[in-house]
């Protein structure tokens, strides 16, 4: 019986370099799936985001000399490979159903730049760098999104719910 850490059990797109990676990724498996997820809010697009990842990171060596290298690097991979599947869904659909000719744009660029500055935490420079945008640009998406999000109002308001000491 084949083990894990044995590399002729692994299928043969993965390598030995790979299994640091896997069990990186696996550990934190929950984390990442809920990073991904919140970027492209599709299960079909976590699991292209993964297989994008394990390709990425195949390439990369595993330096556990200090344990957040590794952590931090994965982290980038899915925020950056998320934001690329986002941007090749865009192009898809852009080339389907709207002329050659207009300007491309990732989706709901505003939602994202909010997503990532706030909810991910990531700094201005490194979402105006995921997002390919100047650092200005990303304060601007970001206040659009504020503004957007103060405007809708909470969800009792617009439901007209009443909470549940008024029953």
């Amino acid at each position: 019986m084949a083990t894990i850490a044995d590399p002729t059990a692994l299928p043969p797109t993965s390598s030995p370099r790979s299994i640091p990676w896997c069990y990186l990724l696996l550990d934190n498996l929950h984390e990442f799936a809920t990073l991904a997820w919140y970027l492209v809010a599709d299960g079909t697009l976590v699991e292209e985001v993964f297989s994008r990842v394990m390709k990425q990171l195949d390439t990369a060596s595993f330096d556990d000399s200090d344990a957040l290298t590794p952590y931090n690097l994965a982290r980038e991979a899915i925020i950056t490979q998320a934001v690329d599947v986002l941007a090749g869904r865009c192009r898809e659909e852009e080339i389907n159903f709207i002329q050659a000719d207009s300007a491309y744009e990732l989706p709901n660029l505003p939602r994202l730049a909010f997503l990532l500055r706030f909810v991910i935490r990531s700094s201005e420079s490194a979402v105006a760098r995921y997002l390919d945008v100047s650092p200005s640009r990303v304060r601007e998406l970001v206040m659009d999104e504020i503004d957007y999000l103060s405007v809708r109002g909470p969800w009792s308001v617009l439901t007209n719910v009443r909470g549940a000491d008024a029953i």
